[in-house]
């Protein structure tokens, strides 16, 4: 048992670390990491104090603290598991001579976010792994227990947040091993499994927020119904020993969780716990509320727990294939459901602004703990499923959950409402789009993904191919900016595009056509042009390098005397405004390049290539950044090109290198490698086991 429960969770581990994404990809996860960053380096557990300009950091969510700092609003159990991340980022900037910055996360570097983006691939392959001891601790076989946990976990919508940086799957690990440790200690009657289950609960209490309340109730039922058998004194005798024990074992994340509460706004945890309490049940909730969020919640086209996680269905198709084998666990199961079900659903955040729908991410996140104990009912349907209803109902419902979560593996989330007006009106009522996009079907994350998808792959060399002179818009333009018929790039001030000479087909002209594009109508400046190629001037045959407004212009050059070099020519692109300054003229017009010829053919100009602007690949490289990171070095605009490549790219730590020219490739091919090799190992090493 224990060899093969280290090789299926090595090959687990391996298996949700190929799907991460490189960095953190939510506000939370970079909240949680920013906390981390400072428990390491600075032994506090502030926000951290670094000097800004005006709107010069990421906004967080925050609260004063006693002692006048800032802190974080969730909890530090998260921060926690993201401090070997941080490690890793400490080695490097030792190795580089480096001190960390200071300015995170507006600022960063990739050690760091890579590593801290892999922290989920080990909360979920421990969840699975419970998961599969569990189902083994009510004598399913191994062969159910070990396919039903893989499969129904990739199925469902856990799978997508072992990628992204939810302390979600941390949260259901401890609240599931309460439920486990019950059970064990129903079965074997020793106490010490209370004692553990308490310290479980008390990771539980700092891992996320105070939705663990939540848990309490259907945790408390199991315990009832797995110990109730005759009301008499003894059973209460026994039932206040238990409490007792386990108590002492939650202690710890309570005297953890009163302090923080302290140190963050000097209340009591009673007074913050009653606080959370009354804000979430303080009234009945109003009928729209309770349609809007339960039905969103159960029905939505955006976020229904059914779509997301599809193998729940089974439960309504075929809840009398349930028995009394899993009495408790159906009853417990019950309870979660509806506690989560009702206060998610029904909880009002503000003013018209209901929290159901878990804001930008993939799925109804808040209502995820109902998930692991919904395992074990389909477990249960599963075994008495006869052939047909597995392969017509079970494996359709198996694999349309594995595709719409694959959607949100493969494509940021954040781009799933892309191409939808920000508001709409719909009878004479406003509505955002995370309003009307998780009910009209037709802008359903889901359905919007899908077509998201398929564009992508119908197009995917396109963001790789650099044909056969290697041609990289490599610095100082902007994303592709589609048209439907074309494609433009913007120029900024500074840009650059390196190629490569070719035997076969040597280069014999090279052309530009570009643009000088008013936006808005007080636009009047004609654009200027200076190229050089190898860092010597060069001039276009038609002399001159001027664009007037709204005016089109081939830049042709003949490089047939030229002596270009084998690799990585550059040509760098110098533009202005004769009037404006260029940072203005984004507000006003804006410079395209159109076209991009050579030898008289078309190149594909909307590859992905950026900087990432590393001080860590800066030092060990010597790297001279042209544009981002030279030119500008402002934190933001670095930013939005992290966050635009991030939306045009496939979502793959492993790939960023293929955008990012500055990453270290080498090094990355070495961890994708090992990625690979233990993928395949431990995948064969844990098949090897036909019984446990």
């Amino acid at each position: 048992m224990n060899k093969f429960v280290c090789f299926y969770y090595l090959f687990l581990l391996f298996f949700f670390a190929f799907f991460a994404g490189g960095f953190p990809d939510s506000q939370d996860g970079l909240q949680y990491l920013t906390i981390a960053r400072r428990l390491y380096y600075d032994h506090a557990l502030a926000m951290p104090e670094a000097d800004f300009a005006h709107d010069q950091n990421v906004y967080m969510n925050t609260l004063p603290g006693r002692d006048g700092k800032r802190y974080a609003i969730t909890g530090l159990g998260y921060s926690l598991s993201l401090l070997p991340a941080v490690f890793v980022e400490d080695i490097f900037l030792k190795f580089t001579k480096l001190s960390p910055i200071a300015a995170f996360p507006l600022q960063n570097d990739w050690p760091v976010l890579l590593f801290a983006s892999t922290a989920n691939s080990f909360w979920a392959a421990v969840l699975v792994v419970l998961f599969y001891k569990y189902l083994r601790l009510l004598d399913y076989s191994h062969r159910h227990s070990f396919f039903l946990s893989f499969i129904f976990f990739i199925s469902s919508n856990l799978w997508v947040y072992a990628k992204h940086s939810f302390p979600h799957l941390m949260f259901l690990f401890f609240m599931t091993l309460c439920f486990y440790l019950f059970k064990t200690n129903q079965l074997s009657q020793k106490r010490k499994y209370l004692f553990y289950l308490g310290l479980s609960f008390s990771c539980l209490i700092i891992t996320y927020n105070p939705s663990f309340l939540f848990t309490i109730p259907a945790l408390g039922i199991y315990y009832l119904v797995l110990n109730f058998k005759k009301l008499n004194l003894d059973l209460i005798r026994k039932m206040l020993a238990d409490f007792l024990v386990a108590v002492l074992g939650v202690l710890p994340g309570v005297i953890v969780y009163i302090f923080y509460s302290r140190l963050r706004a000097g209340e009591s945890v009673v007074t913050e716990l009653v606080n959370s309490a009354q804000s979430i049940a303080s009234k009945f909730p109003q009928p729209f509320v309770i349609f809007e969020g339960i039905w969103g919640l159960l029905f939505s086209s955006g976020k229904s727990i059914f779509l997301f996680s599809p193998l729940l269905l089974l439960i309504i198709l075929f809840w009398f294939k349930l028995s009394k084998k899993i009495a408790a666990e159906i009853i417990a199961f019950s309870i979660l459901f509806i506690t989560y079900v009702w206060f998610i659903g029904t909880y009002v955040g503000g003013e018209n602004f209901l929290v159901w729908h878990g804001d930008e991410s993939w799925g109804p996140r808040y209502v995820l703990p109902i998930l692991p104990l919904a395992l074990i009912l389909i477990t249960q349907i599963f075994v008495n499923l006869n052939r047909w209803q597995k392969i017509f109902i079970f494996l359709p419902l198996c694999l349309t959950g594995i595709y719409i979560e694959f959607l949100g593996l493969v494509l940021p989330y954040q781009v799933r409402f892309r191409y939808l007006a920000r508001d709409t009106w719909i009878n004479g009522v406003q509505f955002k789009v995370n309003e009307y996009g998780n009910f009209i079907p037709r802008y359903s994350p889901v359905f919007n993904m899908n077509r998201l998808f398929w564009k992508r792959i119908k197009y995917r060399k396109n963001i790789f191919d650099h044909g056969v002179y290697n041609l990289r818009l490599k610095d100082g333009f902007d994303f592709p900016f589609e048209l439907g018929y074309t494609t433009w790039r913007g120029l900024r001030e500074k840009s650059l595009i390196t190629f490569d000479q070719n035997i076969q087909e040597p280069i014999v002209n090279f052309s530009l056509q570009t643009r000088n594009h008013g936006i808005v109508s007080v636009a009047s400046s004609s654009a200027n042009f200076k190229f050089y190629l190898n860092n010597q001037e060069i001039l276009p045959l038609e002399k001159t390098a001027q664009i007037l407004l709204n005016q089109e212009q081939e830049f042709t050059f003949d490089l047939k005397d030229k002596k270009l070099l084998a690799q990585n020519n550059t040509l760098k692109i110098y533009s202005n405004f004769a009037k404006l300054k260029f940072v203005d003229s984004d507000k006003n017009q804006a410079l395209f390049l159109q076209i991009l010829k050579i030898n008289e053919l078309p190149q594909n100009i909307v590859s992905i290539d950026y900087p990432y602007v590393s001080p860590i690949s800066q030092k060990i490289n010597s790297i001279n950044y042209f544009y981002y990171g030279g030119q500008e070095k402002n934190a933001w605009p670095i930013w939005h090109m992290h966050s635009g490549v991030y939306e045009n790219t496939w979502d793959f730590w492993w790939l960023r290198p293929f955008h990012y020219w500055d990453l270290p490739k080498v090094f990355f091919a070495m961890i994708f490698a090992l990625d690979i090799w233990g993928i395949f190992y431990f995948g064969y090493q844990t098949l090897k086991f036909k019984d446990v």
